[in-house]
Formats: structure tokens, sequence, C-alpha cells
């Protein structure tokens, strides 16, 4: 998804997952930005960002999975690039993020629970402000701890379109890359007055999208692309090249093409579908078709 110079999207594998039924709303206060995606049991997914363009102000993001604060990521001003999550982590260990089944109950106890309200979103918060550095000496070791979240089951009432949870894979130990007594750097963010980003992606098992019209069925998806084997045309139009006309600073050159980049990845994700499709006529423009087939003419240049 994208809004402005800010884009997201979650990930399996390296690649995008395809995005459903997008939808904007604006407040004084907040930009949210929703759509569904296809979740898969037992794989293991993270969320990527982006700011395609110089900022006067830093950019701390904030990433929850079903509710689960699980990493935060502060940028200075002019920071421009992309960053990923892929864990929950603490100072001393990690464990990745995960589609796995969602456990359903019964038991009327369970109903209204409100640790459930929030299973099957992951959230992603943007938010702008003011950005400082300072040096501090931290004395002694970190303290190892294990990260632990309740996994308890859902009432089946609760949650009637969600088929998955995400789970924490086993925790992995985190190098730790200060040594005691000796100064480093913490960055302090103060988020000033302008609305926050919010990039939210609620997730279910595919067929479930397709049950509730949200995703296209694979059947019609296979009937559009024999259907666009014969029907499909594109054509070419030869002319001059003319270049983009619009001024664009050479330092924000490179943040350009990284955010176009991106959107390119996302358009070939939404069309992952028919990239098998073959083209059945291409037309080149110029005046005329050069697929016209081409009458010869044969010059006598004996002397008589």
């Amino acid at each position: 998804m994208i809004f402005g110079d800010l884009s997201a999207y979650v990930f399996v594998d390296g690649q995008e997952l395809p995005e459903y039924a997008a939808v904007v709303s604006s407040t004084s206060t907040e930009n949210r930005i929703t759509c569904w995606i296809a979740s898969e049991e037992g794989k293991k997914f993270g969320v990527r960002w982006m700011n395609a363009a110089k900022q006067s102000c830093g950019i701390q993001t904030a990433v929850s999975v079903d509710g689960v604060r699980c990493a935060r990521q502060t940028v200075r001003p002019s920071w421009v690039g992309i960053k990923e999550c892929t864990y929950w982590g603490s100072d001393s260990v990690t464990r990745d993020f995960m589609f796995s089944k969602l456990e359903l109950t019964d038991d009327d106890s369970m109903l209204g629970d409100p640790s459930s309200n929030d299973i099957g979103q992951i959230v992603l918060k943007v938010a702008t402000g003011e950005y400082t550095k300072t040096q501090v000496v931290k004395h002694g070791i970190s303290k190892n701890h294990t990260l632990r979240v309740q996994e308890s089951k859902v009432h089946e009432r609760s949650k009637k379109a969600c088929a998955h949870r995400v789970v924490f894979g086993d925790e992995v130990p985190r190098q730790v890359n200060y040594r005691s007594g000796r100064p480093t750097s913490r960055t302090v963010f103060k988020p000033d007055n302008r609305p926050t980003t919010v990039f939210v992606f609620k997730y279910t098992r595919l067929d479930i999208l397709q049950a509730m019209g949200i995703a296209p069925s694979t059947s019609d998806s296979s009937s559009r692309e024999e259907a666009n084997d014969d029907d499909d045309e594109i054509e070419i139009i030869d002319g001059p090249y003319a270049p983009s006309s619009l001024p664009l600073p050479l330092k924000d050159v490179k943040p350009r093409i990284q955010h176009l980049e991106m959107e390119l990845q996302h358009l070939r994700t939404q069309l992952a579908s028919s990239e098998d499709r073959k083209l059945s006529r291409v037309n080149l423009k110029c005046g005329v078709s050069r697929r016209q087939q081409t009458t010869m003419e044969v010059l006598d240049l004996t002397e008589d």
C-alpha cells in the first residue's frame, strides 16, 4: 500500500503478498490505509516499509501483530530508504513472525475476551517528530530474558472470518553490539502534531477471502486469462522519445527510482497470476501496421 511518500507491504519468502479491497480513511490526526492479504499456515512473514523522499523531521515506526507491539524503528530527518521487520525482539533474543491456525472454542466464558480483538491484523504505525541522539554509558551486561505471549483459544463467534493468528518462532540469541562502560548513542524521538499514517493488513485464508468476494476466485481468474489470451491486444506506437518534463532535483532522483521500483513490484505481484499469458496479437502503429504483408517490387535493371 502507498500513501504519499510512504509505502508498506507484507512479504513471504521475499515476495510481496497481493493486497485486496484497500480503503483509505483520514481524520485530522490520522491517515489509515486498510487492506486484506491472504495468509498461509506455517509461513514466516515480515513487514517492509519505505520512505521515498527526504523529510524535514524524523520518522518513527511501530509494528504490531495481533495487538502485540513487536518493534520500533526510528530514522533521522532526510533519511530515504527501505526497512523491514521480521521478528519480535528484546536486547537478548528474537522470535520470528509466523502465521498459524487459530484455535477456536465454544466456551462462552471466552466470549468478549478483549485480548482477541486485534487477532487477524498486522499494523504499521508511522509518526513524524523531533529526532535527537544522545550519548549514554551502559554498565553491566544486559540480562537475558524470554519473550512470552499468551496464545489462548478464541470464541468461535468472535472471529468468524479469521482462520489464522500470528505465533512467534523459537527464540534466537541476539548479538550484543556494545560493551559495558563504553559510551553508546541513544535515539530520542518526540512526536509532533502532524497526522500519523497507519497501514493495517487484515489477514485470513485465501479461500475465505474468495468466499467473501474480496479476492477473485481461482476459476474466475483462469476464465479471464483464457479469454484474454484470445482478446488481448497490445499496441506499440512508434514515435519520438519524450523524457519527463517534471522538475526533479538530482538529490531526489535515487529515492524516486526506489519508490517507482516498489510500485512496479507491487503491480507485478498483482499480475503474477497472468504472467504466463500468451499475447495473441501485437499491432505496431506507424502509419501502417508492420504485420501487414509486404509487397515486393522487382526492378529490371538490364539494358534493352
